[in-house]
Order: structure tokens, then sequence, then C-alpha cells
């Protein structure tokens, strides 16, 4: 099986959803039936139009603006750490073991439009201020120019989050929350 590269292994960072470089803060304000769930594991599933796969996750995050997330691929033995303080995010893989700093803008250019920041407050559960609710579970925006929905499963304990322009959707299972 092919190996993914760090670039197709950040798009599964932060869920995948369309390619803009419009930046957009990290305000939440309303809040929601989802979490809060702070310490977790999981699995990430991510289908485009060309592709699909699915990685292991590990996620920690007691702030929106404090976090670290993992992400496994069992075929390849690629991992991938993702950390953030504030505004400041660095990554680093299994091949390349020393933390390097990365922005907004370039996590717009891998396809990635929700930051971590904003995706720990809706674990947390604060959806972003322009993430508009359409029912009890569904939430839409088009903030970054792209139709973005949101979608919570509560019994599943399933976020599901779809780019309708681009034809991309990535649903984040929580499988053990860890209660620290």
């Amino acid at each position: 099986m092919q190996q993914l590269p760090i670039t197709a292994m950040l798009l599964l960072l932060v869920f995948i959803v369309a390619g803009c470089s419009k930046k957009i803060g990290i305000e939440h304000d309303t809040a929601v039936g989802i979490g809060p769930y702070s310490t977790f594991s999981g699995r990430l599933i991510v289908i485009e139009p060309k592709r699909r796969w699915q990685v292991a996750l590990d996620w920690q995050a007691a702030s929106p603006e404090n976090g670290w997330l993992r992400l496994s691929h069992a075929a390849t033995g690629t991992v991938v750490e993702f950390r953030w303080l504030q505004n400041n995010m660095e990554v680093r893989d299994n091949s390349h073991p020393e933390w390097k700093s990365i922005n907004q803008q370039q996590l717009s250019k891998q396809g990635i439009v929700l930051p971590p920041q904003q995706l720990a407050g809706i674990l947390l559960g604060k959806m972003p201020a322009h993430f508009k609710q359409k029912s009890d579970t569904m939430w839409e925006s088009k903030a970054t120019g792209s139709l973005i929905r949101i979608e919570w499963d509560a019994e599943k304990q399933r976020l599901t989050m779809t780019d309708i322009l681009h034809g991309r959707r990535a649903t984040l299972i929580i499988q053990s929350d860890i209660q620290s």
C-alpha cells in the first residue's frame, strides 16, 4: 500500500473540508449538545471524490487555545502529531520527528478550513459564531466561501463535517471519552 505523504495526513488533521485561504476567527458563542470532549480516542474517516482513508485519532484539548492531536495510519505505519497554543501551531511525523511550525494559511492551502482551535471549541460544546444552526443536530457556514455542514449524532458519538462544494466528508467517531 502506498504511504500517505505528510500533506495528505495534514488533510486529515482538522477535518478536511474546503481549500480556502480566508482566515476565520475562533469566536465561539453558541452552546451546542456536543461534548464536552477534551480527551478521547477515536477514528477519523475521510471520503473525497477520488479517494478515501481512515486513521486512528488521539485528541487532547482542555480549551480551544491549547491542544494536541495524533493521527495513526495503521496500513502505512505513519503517525502525525499536531499541537497548538493560541495561534502557534506545530506538526511532526514519525519520519521527521522535529516539530515544524505551521500556520493557518498553510493549513488552508491543504484544504483545512476548520482550524484546530475551532474544532476544539466545537468538541467542548461551543459552535463557532459563523455557523448557523439548521436543526438540533446540524449547523452550516459559508464563511470560507464554500458551504460547510457539521452534523452531530449523539447516540453514536459521531461528528460529520462536509464540504458540499468540493464533495469532501470527514467523520470523527469518538470511541473512548477519557475524562481528566
